[in-house]
Formats: structure tokens, sequence, C-alpha cells
């Protein structure tokens, strides 16, 4: 199970316009929408401290933008990774309201099945 199976927060409107709004939580999404990153890599793509770092992952994965993954290494551990939940957004403006749509990344298979042996 990731952290985004348990949105504590409701994505409305307002909030994704406030969590897109962010420098560093736009930062964090375009980087990890290309691979999963560590909060150290994240370090090196943008100009945050690390808890302003672990405060917008923290966000974006309570908004479900962002999911936590765990990426295993040879020595035997593994690293906790954050990859964009998030592939496209559609906004349209219809009779005074905004709405949202999001697109979500498509998950292969083998990511699937890694992802549920590690969460053994």
């Amino acid at each position: 199970m990731t952290d985004t199976d348990d949105v504590t927060a409701e994505l409305d409107f307002k909030t994704l316009a406030e969590v897109l709004d962010d420098d560093y939580a736009r930062d964090v999404l375009r980087a990890t929408s290309r691979t999963p990153m560590t909060v150290q890599e994240l370090r090196d793509v943008s100009e945050a401290s690390p808890s302003t770092l672990y405060r917008r992952v923290e966000r974006l994965q309570r908004v479900g933008l962002l999911e936590r993954q765990t990426r295993p290494r040879r020595d035997g551990h593994h690293d906790t990774v954050y990859a964009a939940n998030l592939s496209g957004i559609h906004i349209t403006l219809d009779d005074g309201h905004f709405e949202f749509e999001l697109d979500r990344p498509s998950e292969d298979v083998a990511d699937r099945l890694q992802q549920l042996w590690s969460d053994f």
C-alpha cells in the first residue's frame, strides 16, 4: 500500500492551486515525474533546504500527487523514494465553476509487482 491510498486531505481546486503555486512543490513534481528520487537527490535539483523538501513531499503525498516507494539497493538495504502520481491536469471553467481532472501515470505490471513485493 502506498501513502496515497490513505489520502487525508481532499484535493479540491483551491488546494490544487495552492500546491501548484509553490515553487518547491513544482520542483519536486518535475523531478519525480522523470524518475523516483530520495529527498537527498531532490536537494541536488532544488535550492530548498531538506526540511522544506520534507514538508513539500509530505503535503504532496497527503493530497495524492506524490507516492512513496521503496528502491532496493545492492547492499541489501533500501531507500525511500518519491514519484509523481500525476502526468497531467485538465482544468475547465463551466458556468462559473472550475473543474479539474488529473491524469495519473500508467503503471506497468513489473513496477506494480516490485512495489507489492517491497511492501512485504
